[in-house]
């Protein structure tokens, strides 16, 4: 039966000559749920793994719902991340506790601890041991210090042959480091935040770190000398200080390449930075301190010689506005 509406071309006769309203096949296959494919499932538990560690682990958890088979997934997952930050309501330690218990993974890839000490102190020894038992290789401590509690993180931390990249903000603890040496051999990378650090506590940590490559220092404002003499693996230094740090930080580092410098009112002598080919320098000015131009071209002429080696040098803008 021909139609007698439409625009006379045929086309609307020609859609309703089969009876039935056209669908799209993918949309038709992907709206049947016997059609369809749960491929994400089908996928190995190695992939699974790479996408859950991802994941903070609350949400990791949630995917047990999905079937029997995500059951049993995430607690193999080699990455755990438990940050109180990202909760609207903080977890209680008793469920930490019980998700540690449950995961199985020997080997552990990351762990990544977030948390309030005023909250969670009596347990994060625990968990932090729990970690290097299973042989952690990547580990970040974010420790909120949640008042005036005051925390010592363990002896046994300070001795460890699988951690290769080390993340610490004690939240201006001091780092009591223990009577014995500390012996982390994998390290490679780590990064001090927050941290109230002595000259000899960095010589201890140096001196136990025997393939050092990277050092960042950020806010440790009360370390006046870093001489990194004793690490000679040591290739990357980054000092981020606060703006109302105290006193210049002297740097003795003949062996190290790259240097990064942030955040400092009161630029650090370099004692030493023969080896230096690149160095990126940020420092700061207090608008209410009055600087002249033979003081700020006196602080730049010495800089430049201690840096005649350098093949890339930046200078930040707040620097360079005083000029």
């Amino acid at each position: 039966m021909a139609c007698d509406c439409g625009n006379g071309d045929g086309a609307t006769t020609a859609l309703r000559s089969h009876g039935h309203r056209h669908e799209d096949p993918i949309i038709e296959e992907a709206g049947d749920p016997s059609k369809g494919v749960d491929s994400i499932s089908s996928l190995p538990d190695e992939i699974l793994h790479i996408i859950l560690s991802s994941l903070s682990t609350k949400f990791a958890i949630r995917t047990s719902i999905l079937s029997k088979r995500w059951r049993h997934v995430w607690p193999d997952t080699p990455s755990l991340s438990f940050d109180w930050r990202t909760c609207i309501h903080k977890p209680k330690a008793d469920s930490i506790n019980k998700t540690l218990d449950r995961y199985t993974a020997r080997k552990m890839i990351s762990f990544r601890l977030c948390a309030s000490m005023k909250d969670y102190m009596p347990h994060i020894d625990r968990w932090i041991e729990f970690a290097m038992s299973r042989d952690v290789e990547n580990m970040s401590l974010n420790l909120d210090n949640g008042g005036d509690d005051k925390y010592h993180v363990p002896d046994f931390f300070y001795t460890n042959n699988s951690v290769k990249q080390l993340s610490v903000d004690l939240g201006y603890y001091g780092l009591r480091i223990p009577s014995s040496s500390v012996s982390w051999t994998s390290l490679k990378k780590l990064s001090l935040r927050n941290c109230k650090l002595s000259r000899e506590c960095i010589d201890k940590i140096l001196s136990g770190c025997p393939i050092l490559e990277s050092l960042k220092l950020y806010f440790c404002n009360e370390l006046r000398v870093l001489d990194v003499r004793k690490s000679q693996s040591l290739r990357t230094l980054e000092i981020d200080r606060s703006y109302w740090a105290p006193s210049p930080t002297q740097i003795v580092a003949p062996q190290i390449h790259c240097l990064r410098l942030s955040n400092s009112q009161l630029p650090c002598t370099f004692v030493d930075v023969s080896s230096l080919t690149e160095a990126s320098l940020h420092i700061c000015f207090s608008s209410t301190k009055k600087l002249t131009a033979d003081f700020l071209l006196d602080m730049f002429l010495k800089m430049l010689d201690k840096l005649q080696n350098v093949d890339k040098l930046t200078f930040g803008a707040s620097f360079l506005l005083h000029q």
